[in-house]
């Protein structure tokens, strides 16, 4: 199990226990999306524009690492050793889904 003293942001204290790397990334993604949204309201159409195209860079960068190691070992997602990178593939997904999202509402 991993170990986080954290709990929405503030260093509490308290243990929460995630199954893997992977839970933890994928618990941020959720904890930090109305943050990262109301954040990313605030910027012009173009900066928007460039958040979305340099989130899509990242994950695009992260899911080719997470391809490479797949194609080296097709067990890689029931390994613990790489639920980090399979997080920071989640977590990159996210904070991109983050972005077109409100682009996409922002061009309706």
């Amino acid at each position: 199990m991993t170990d986080v003293r954290t709990t929405k942001g503030r260093n509490t204290g308290m243990t929460v226990d995630f199954g893997s790397l992977q839970e933890a990334a994928q618990g941020l993604g959720e904890d930090i999306t109305t943050h990262d949204k109301a954040g990313l309201s605030n910027l012009s159409t173009a900066h928007l524009r460039e958040q979305s195209d340099a989130r899509e860079e990242l994950y695009d960068f992260v899911d080719g690492l997470w391809d490479k190691t797949k194609a080296r070992l097709p067990d890689a997602g029931a390994r613990d050793e790489y639920a980090g990178l399979a997080g920071l593939r989640d977590l990159a997904r996210a904070l991109g889904d983050n972005a077109q999202e409100v682009l996409d509402a922002r061009e309706d």
